[in-house]
């Protein structure tokens, strides 16, 4: 009898063991999914974006046209990839329907210098606040908006931009 109970007790250790270990890895995917592969709420509506010459913007500026707003990092490979598919899709686009704007949170110097060497000709800007202070944990992680100002599509990471999907998305709309 005593075993029994022994035994019983072992086995409802063992299934609650295994209920809070199943448990703790559903919140650490959780947490990782939300951190760091879902692009977070876009940050560019509460964050204050400051042109090259030091002109505050907003993101409701461009209602009208399709936005494309890329936040990065000089140091960002995927960044650096991702940057000639939105040169070309800028370009399909035209100006007058689609504004890229990247978005970054390093010095004016630094930023100068990527501009430069890899996107001369496109938009750049400072948040004033800290990225990781807005949610964006992975670089680049980019938004497609409407001409009303709705995120229509986000990536993190890279990503062509300049796909059948996108220019759809443009098209249509």
């Amino acid at each position: 009898m005593l075993k029994q109970k022994t035994i019983k007790m072992m086995i409802k250790k063992k299934h609650i063991l295994r209920a809070t270990i199943i448990a703790c890895a559903a919140f650490a995917l959780s947490w990782y999914l939300i951190n760091y592969k879902l692009a977070p709420t876009l940050p560019a509506y509460e964050t204050k974006l400051i042109n090259e010459n030091g002109i505050n913007i907003s993101i409701s500026d461009f209602k009208g046209n399709f936005v494309l707003i890329s936040y990065f990092q000089t140091w960002c490979g995927s960044c650096i990839q991702e940057i000639p598919d939105i040169i070309e899709l800028q370009n399909w686009a035209g100006n007058e329907n689609l504004k890229v704007i990247f978005v970054t949170d390093e010095g004016i110097e630094k930023t100068e210098k990527f501009k430069l060497k890899f996107a001369p000709g496109l938009d750049f800007y400072q948040s004033a606040k800290s990225l990781k202070s807005t949610g964006v944990n992975v670089f680049p992680t980019t938004y497609l908006l409407d001409k009303e100002g709705n995120v229509i599509k986000s990536k993190l990471e890279g990503y062509n931009w300049n796909n059948e999907e996108v220019r759809e998305l443009i098209s249509k709309h």
